[in-house]
């Protein structure tokens, strides 16, 4: 089963995979999604939101062989955006290796969208990760990142550890590095989080601190593209 450690999980759906999907029988196949309340978007680190909050949903699509497919959608604000809206198109493959299957793993596309406005800002990305225990890691990459045919990369490391039933303490780490981080900000830097989550009469529930390294010339307390430390909260319900 296809893990998301994170918010997104996106990707283009490539002709080869949904060729693939749309042959295998139905009976195989999962439906499910996701819909979640958070007072600020971030990705990796940085706000698509303005620092405010963000109603988001996920339907996803994946089927016993391994492949996946589904979109991923929240409001957005920010200066670069003329949408108000980011739709995002994932698609890819999961499995297990080693000893009864204890390590895991997905390759994925991914494939970020503006409805509303022109492609300039279009790009994919793709990413391999592997899950062991309570471990992800996953390594990211894009040559033409927000369309600007510059590369960058992302690697993250994710840790969660149940101390009760139903409640966990998660970390993670992740760090930009390329062109891409270059043009954005003109440094490579790490965004990090530390937090707990719980699950309540089916919702998830989750409180984070999450903040980044950037140097104070790019530190941004407020408005679009806010990166500066934060309390993360956020709301969630699977279906």
């Amino acid at each position: 089963m296809y893990k998301k450690f994170n918010n997104k999980r996106i990707a283009q759906v490539t002709g080869l995979v949904l060729a693939t999907a749309l042959i295998t029988p139905f009976a195989q196949a999962e439906v499910s999604g996701e819909v979640s309340v958070t007072n600020d978007y971030r990705f990796r680190g940085v706000s698509q939101t303005a620092g405010d909050f963000a109603v988001q949903g996920s339907l996803d699509y994946s089927m016993d062989n391994g492949i996946f497919l589904g979109a991923w959608a929240s409001n957005v604000d920010d200066d670069s955006y003329d949408a108000d809206v980011e739709v995002d198109l994932y698609a890819g493959y999961a499995g297990a290796f080693g000893a009864d299957d204890a390590i895991e793993y997905d390759v994925t596309l991914t494939y970020y969208t503006y409805p509303g406005q022109d492609d300039s800002s279009r790009y994919l990305e793709a990413n391999i990760g592997f899950y062991y225990e309570g471990f992800h890691f996953a390594q990211w990459y894009t040559n033409n990142y927000a369309n600007a045919d510059v590369d960058l990369h992302y690697s993250e490391l994710n840790y969660s550890y149940e101390i009760a039933e139903n409640w966990s303490i998660d970390a993670h780490v992740g760090y930009s590095y390329g062109d891409g981080a270059d043009l954005d900000w003109g440094e490579n830097y790490i965004d990090y989080s530390i937090g707990v989550s719980t699950e309540v009469a089916g919702f998830g529930l989750s409180l984070a601190w999450l903040d980044t390294n950037l140097s104070s010339d790019n530190e941004i307390s407020d408005g679009p593209w806010k990166n500066s430390g934060t309390v993360l909260a956020s709301a969630s319900y699977a279906f």
